[in-house]
């Protein structure tokens, strides 16, 4: 005797920011929460990433190249798969920036959006001849740089990948045509200020954020904070 369907898999629609395809997606399944639970259990930071990505492929209908989209739009289709897969509501500790208690802040992740980046923000001009053109990463470099590695050297990483282009008075230098290696040579001999410049794109990048007030329960002071990021918001 064939044992019954627990569940006719509804299907969800959403966009996705980068892109502005329309998608279709399912909710995530025992199965496939449990791959991410021991993903995440483990500690290590690229184990969860991979899960996330999993997850994400099997849950959206349509043919998508998961790894080609960006950090935000990874964050922000999990963040919809989570809520309509466990709940939209998220529980999360919030330490007050007074009293440094922790706080209990539920936060409703329908209403959670990613931010928009700055308009002209990826061509960066360094001298009167030489510009850059920026892009935001694809979450498969991400994925494939050391993560273990300190936050610094997975900053500067990850700006070599944020390359597109390299344009001067003669000719546009595509990015993809030359090695890592000499991309980080060319970001080695920038200036203080022009590297600021450049990191400022990578610092800027859109992302998940949601405003969150409250008072804390201990002292009652007044707390106006920015999530930032999934981690901010799957505690």
């Amino acid at each position: 005797m064939a044992l019954p369907k627990l569940n006719s898999n509804p299907n969800y629609k959403t966009t996705i920011p980068s892109t502005g395809q329309k998608i279709s997606f399912r909710p995530y399944l025992v199965k496939e929460e449990k791959v991410l639970m021991i993903a995440f259990e483990t500690g290590a930071q690229v184990d969860a990433l991979n899960a996330i990505v999993d997850t994400i492929e099997v849950c959206i209908k349509e043919k998508v190249n998961v790894r080609e989209l960006t950090t935000f739009d990874i964050e922000f289709l999990f963040t919809q798969i989570r809520a309509k897969s466990v709940g939209e509501k998220s529980t999360i500790v919030m330490k007050c920036t007074s009293c440094d208690h922790g706080n209990e802040y539920e936060v409703d992740l329908s209403k959670v959006k990613v931010s928009e980046s700055k308009e002209g923000s990826n061509l960066i001009k360094l001298t009167d001849d030489v510009s850059i053109k920026m892009k935001y990463p694809a979450y498969g470099e991400v994925l494939s740089a050391d993560l273990d590695a300190g936050e610094m050297e997975v900053g500067f990483a990850m700006l070599v990948k944020c390359i597109d282009s390299i344009i001067t008075e003669e000719e546009c230098i595509d990015a993809s045509t030359v090695s890592d290696s000499d991309l980080s040579e060319f970001l080695d001999s920038m200036s203080s200020s022009q590297f600021q410049q450049v990191s400022a794109f990578l610092r800027d990048m859109p992302s998940l954020q949601h405003n969150v007030k409250f008072l804390c329960d201990k002292c009652g002071h007044p707390n106006d904070m920015l999530l930032k990021g999934i981690q901010d918001f799957l505690q």
